[in-house]
């Protein structure tokens, strides 16, 4: 329907997309209900959007266009004419429409976009889209007063899930936990090397390819050829579960400074020496490290991820090894530390955490993602951001 999530598209884009749906007459479907105008005074009315927006999110995800009005054809609902749209909204209906799902909907919709569309031919009226891709937490319950059902999308409305229909949501997103946690246990990394320390950044999607995508995967390894790390070429070589690019640069980590590994599931592993962001042999500098997930970790996950097709969320394996006694090199004005003891040194041999964000998160709220990481960070060593 749309060529991306909306949250990624310009007001300009979406209203070039929703006008081409009405203007080709698009009929209503599984993902795509039209609505003349919308209306929250009456609990009946917040429920409908709950069930509305969760059928979606249950399913294989959709758009609600309001202040669309229908025609019928052949029994099959579509838009009327772009110059009878639109309608008066008040300016603070996205925040109402999101705090009225936030109330009714669990677990909360974890993608849920409100925007306000404008045109000129709608007269200085507007379209109000509500859009939400199929969940990667579903299943998703209408609870909020009273209603305790689960819906789905079928035949231009919603309608209840089966009890067989739950528990294979229930059953799905338990796997996809679990497939994370497998790939953090088994997944084919080296051992670290006796000497030296090192950083090791796995990102594993929650929902792996279930075969090898090897047209989508020369993409991805042609497009690092062209964009390596640090402008360091290497190599590939194949492995049991994947690619390898080993750069050329010499250091530590078998006899190189990092390397890259693709896997046939879509994970992602990074291996670094850890020297050029240690001053002093004592002091891992914050600032260093997050420069290496702002120019490459986070950029070459999302890159990775976007050629190979994945969606949905992420979870990211963050290992520092051979860091026993190292603190952290930090600028004061920016963090707060214990005002005894000051910050902390590492008092065991390895500092691993894990943190979960989506793809939708890493694409449009990158930085919060940069923030988010090298917080956990600062945190091992009893600092904080003012």
């Amino acid at each position: 329907m749309f060529p991306k999530h909306p949250k990624m598209m310009t007001d300009d884009e979406l209203c070039k997309w929703t006008k081409l749906l009405i203007d080709r007459q698009a009929p209503e479907s599984n993902n795509l209900d039209y609505k003349a105008n919308i209306d929250l005074k009456t609990v009946e009315n917040k429920i409908e959007i709950g069930k509305d927006v969760s059928s979606f999110a249950n399913d294989q995800g959709g758009v609600l266009l309001y202040g669309v009005p229908e025609t019928n054809s052949n029994g099959v609902p579509g838009p009327q004419t772009l110059s009878h749209c639109g309608i008066n909204l008040e300016n603070d209906l996205p925040s109402k429409i999101e705090n009225i799902l936030l109330d009714v909907i669990v677990p909360p919709l974890p993608e849920l976009h409100v925007r306000v569309l404008t045109m000129p031919e709608l007269s200085g009226k507007s379209i109000l889209l509500i859009y939400h891709p199929e969940s990667w937490n579903k299943p998703h319950m209408v609870e909020g007063y009273k209603e305790a059902r689960y819906y789905r999308r079928g035949s231009f409305r919603s309608i209840v899930m089966k009890e067989r229909e739950i528990e294979a949501a229930y059953s799905g997103r338990k796997i996809s936990i679990a497939h994370a946690s497998e790939f953090f246990n088994s997944g084919e990394f080296k051992p670290f090397p006796n000497i030296g320390r090192f950083l090791r950044v796995v990102v594993c999607p929650r929902f792996p390819l279930l075969r090898k995508q090897e047209m989508l995967e020369e993409q991805f390894k042609q497009w690092l050829d062209n964009n390596p790390p640090n402008d360091r070429r290497g190599d590939w070589i194949p492995f049991l579960d994947g690619w390898t690019f080993r750069g050329y640069p010499a250091g530590q980590y078998y006899g190189k400074q990092y390397e890259f590994q693709l896997f046939h599931n879509g994970g992602l592993c990074f291996t670094m020496e850890l020297e050029k962001a240690v001053a002093d042999n004592q002091y891992l500098n914050l600032n260093g490290m997050s420069t290496v997930f702002k120019e490459t970790i986070l950029p070459y996950a999302k890159k990775a991820f976007e050629i190979l097709k994945i969606n949905g969320p992420v979870a990211t394996q963050v290992k520092l090894h051979n860091v026993q006694g190292l603190n952290a090199l930090f600028e004061p004005g920016q963090w707060m530390q214990n005002t005894t003891y000051g910050a902390s040194a590492l008092l065991a041999p390895s500092l691993t955490f894990i943190e979960e964000f989506s793809l939708v998160e890493l694409e449009t709220n990158f930085e919060n993602v940069l923030r988010r990481l090298i917080d956990r960070l600062a945190s091992a060593f009893g600092i904080w951001r003012k």
